[in-house]
């Protein structure tokens, strides 16, 4: 019987206007952001910032050296800007250290002061008749003339100059007067462009001026590269410029320039089609960069990672010659004060000169980023619509917090996805406009599915608010795949209380009275039921029906069902103390814990939320049979050992109720184990049943005699006592209670 009653639990049904409506919120999300790609940048930085920390980099190539203008140097020599001639001196250290390549941070497009000084003062000695050769022997030669010749023998010295304010897009020429708007020799190193004549020029990164290094200074080094950086949206300096057009030729930057000389001039190039620059090669190196040029710095770590020698230690030779020997000097201003700053993801105070020492160190370590739009955008785009669409799946069909649940793995695999690709293949996928479309997609369609839900949550909210605790109604709803039409096998604790002597109250109580006493009584033991986690499935007249374990799962339900009715005798204890109306107000409970059907039973429209089964029988027969004990609460076996918890009370022995073939355990529980009740009149029950289990009925009657002068209202002992004295000869083993009456 209980078998057939049992219906499967429904399959998941998935919701297909959830499905399409996600569907077309993915793809309303991947057209809003191709209209609007920059929107999201500042966070896909910050995002990027993050990853790339977690990415190790490639082993160091050790052939880069800063060499710091900083607070020692400054402090011996002298402050900054310091004169030509010494830094000639520091162009001659790098002689003899053997120094390959020396790149400078720093513009030198104005002549030195003490050079401007002399030749006033020469003017005046010509005038005073001094000699043009007299003159010279007099103050020798210029600071600027000392530089250059030092330049000229180290040989392979590339200076740094600026472009004006540079643009995407064709520039205007400046109208700075300081700044020329044509290449004058020797001119600034240059990449050799590959491009079809038939692509439509694309707007690259472009400049209308320049400002190059005093011509004497110029025409003494090898080249010069620009050192123009621009940060991104968020102020970071995250990459460094390969390319700036001035007057149609695109230009090299200081740090490719460096590398150009270091590997002996190798063949440089490039690639620009209808889209903008593919990618950048310096003899067999690849560079990748963007659209406009720009290369990924990969930072090898905060300011400082990088080694770094003070100018004074090396213009006095206290360096190591192992330390700069062979390698790229790279020498720029890092003193404090000084303002060659800039901020970096590894860094807010971050020495410009180390960011162009991090450029060089990418290319010789081959240590790349690639992040190009052209490489990514389309593969973002992919996996934006296939989660999307998983999203769209899942929210359609799993439950909202398994939709969470589905939602972050999609968007952990998709994380998991871009690192392992960052990680092996140096590809920068980004990662902010899934995670947003995905999650906003979800949020709209949990949100979609709330509204449209909400009747039938409300359905279910009315349909049990006056029986279950609003946590109960809250499961119930947030789980509805709990409350089935039909019918579940459950494993439950069910109670029976009832007023004793209803009927006679009834007759003697004014109607209006008697509801307003019952009002009050319901109110009472119904919250302590509704607190437990119970559902009150009746009150009829003077009785409640409760269960517990349906249809939300109860802990330790049994022990739950004892606790409630031992709360609703000391409730009726209090209401006795202050309202007279209770004085003579008694009321007996039965409780039994096993199997039974908990569903809807009715209609689809119309149904009652109940339990049906044996179980619930034992539960009414146990309360019909307090009278017979004259006990307040009974409870089967079962009930009392699936509890645990500590308690005054007794095994009263098997019961043989009405509608079952077999004999039942009962137990009677008189209260908590702390709440001052002797327990050692029940200890000697207990003794006085192992007598007749023991076969000695004579001795167990003098004990039931002796213990009911001392309780002569124990109906308990009084049933005993008149199965042993009716019928001593009959008693062996375990007595057996049978009552023809409910």
């Amino acid at each position: 019987m209980a078998d057939t009653l049992v219906r499967k639990r429904p399959g998941l049904k998935f919701h297909w206007v959830t499905f399409f409506l996600g569907l077309g919120v993915t793809a309303g999300f991947l057209v809003f952001f191709a209209f609007y790609p920059r929107l999201l940048l500042t966070l896909e930085l910050k995002a990027s910032d993050v990853r790339l920390r977690a990415r190790p980099h490639k082993p160091f190539s050790n052939d880069v050296a800063i060499v710091a203008i900083d607070d020692k140097s400054i402090q011996q020599i002298g402050r900054w800007p310091w004169t030509r001639d010494v830094l000639a001196n520091l162009e001659m250290a790098f002689i003899d250290y053997k120094v390959k390549v020396v790149a400078y941070d720093i513009l030198f497009d104005e002549r030195d002061p003490v050079d401007v000084e002399s030749e006033a003062l020469a003017v005046k000695l010509r005038t005073l008749g001094v000699r043009g050769q007299q003159i010279r022997n007099l103050l020798g030669p210029t600071n600027d003339q000392q530089f250059a010749d030092a330049l000229k023998a180290q040989g392979r010295t590339i200076l740094g100059y600026n472009f004006s304010a540079h643009m995407i897009g064709t520039a205007p020429p400046t109208t700075d007067p300081y700044f020329l708007t044509k290449v004058v020799d020797p001119r600034p190193m240059s990449w050799n462009v590959l491009r079809d004549p038939k692509d439509a020029a694309p707007a690259l990164m472009s400049a209308g001026g320049y400002r190059p290094p005093l011509e004497i200074i110029d025409k003494a080094a090898k080249k010069a590269g620009f050192v123009d950086a621009d940060s991104d949206d968020d102020g970071l300096f995250r990459r460094e410029m390969t390319a700036i057009n001035f007057n149609g030729t695109e230009y090299a930057p200081l740090f490719i320039t460096a590398l150009w000389a270091f590997e002996d001039q190798p063949q440089r190039s490039l690639q620009i089609d209808q889209d903008g620059i593919k990618f950048a090669t310096l003899g067999n190196t690849k560079i990748p960069v963007d659209e406009i040029g720009r290369m990924t710095v990969t930072y090898q770590g905060p300011a400082g990672t990088i080694p770094r020698y003070s100018a004074a230690d090396v213009i006095n030779h206290l360096v190591k010659p192992e330390n700069l020997e062979g390698k790229i000097a790279i020498v720029g201003v890092t003193g404090t004060g000084l303002g060659d700053r800039a901020v970096t993801p590894v860094g807010y105070e971050f020495p410009r000169v180390e960011i162009h020492a991090n450029a060089i160190e990418t290319v010789l370590s081959s240590d790349f980023i690639r992040n190009s739009p052209r490489e990514t955008i389309v593969m973002v785009r992919t996996w934006t619509m296939m989660l999307g669409i998983g999203v769209s799946i899942v929210t359609a069909w799993l439950t909202p917090a398994w939709s969470i649940a589905a939602m972050l793995a999609l968007a952990g695999s998709y994380l998991g996805f871009a690192q392992l690709l960052l990680l092996k293949q140096g590809v920068m996928l980004g990662v902010v406009q899934p995670f947003v479309v995905i999650g906003g997609t979800m949020v709209t369609l949990l949100g979609y599915r709330y509204v449209t839900e909400g009747r039938v949550r409300n359905r279910y909210a009315r349909a049990f608010e006056h029986y279950l605790h609003p946590d109960i109604i809250a499961s119930v709803v947030d789980n509805p795949q709990n409350l089935k039409l039909g019918g579940e096998l459950r494993v439950l604790s069910i109670l029976f209380a009832d007023i004793v002597n209803y009927t006679g109250l009834s007759e003697k109580t004014d109607p209006v009275a008697l509801v307003a006493l019952l009002n009050d009584y319901m109110t009472k033991m119904t919250d302590l039921i509704l607190e437990s986690g119970g559902v009150v499935d009746k009150i009829r007249g003077d009785g409640i029906m409760a269960f517990w374990g349906a249809p939300a799962e109860v802990p330790n339900h049994a022990r739950s069902a004892i606790e409630v009715a031992l709360g609703m005798l000391s409730e009726l204890h209090k209401l006795r103390e202050r309202d007279p109306r209770f004085a003579n107000i008694d009321i007996g409970i039965g409780i039994a814990t096993g199997e039974a059907i908990a569903g809807n039973f009715g209609g689809a429209n119309r149904f009652d939320y109940s339990v049906i089964g044996d179980t619930v029988n034992l539960a009414a027969r146990l309360e019909g049979l307090t009278r017979q004990f004259k006990v307040h609460l009974l409870t089967s076996s079962a009930t009392f050992t699936q509890a645990g918890g500590a308690y005054v009370a007794r095994d009263i022995g098997l019961v043989k109720v009405k509608g079952k073939t077999q004999p039942v355990p009962i137990v009677e529980v008189v209260a908590h184990a702390n709440d001052g009740v002797d327990p050692a009149f029940y200890q000697q029950f207990a003794h006085t049943l192992d007598l007749i289990k023991q076969g000695d009925a004579q001795q167990a009657c003098r004990e039931f005699e002796r213990m009911s002068a001392a309780h002569p209202d124990d109906g308990v002992v009084g049933l005993y006592l008149e199965k042993l004295r009716n019928s001593p000869e009959q008693v062996s083993g375990e007595m057996v209670f049978e009552f023809e009456s409910k």
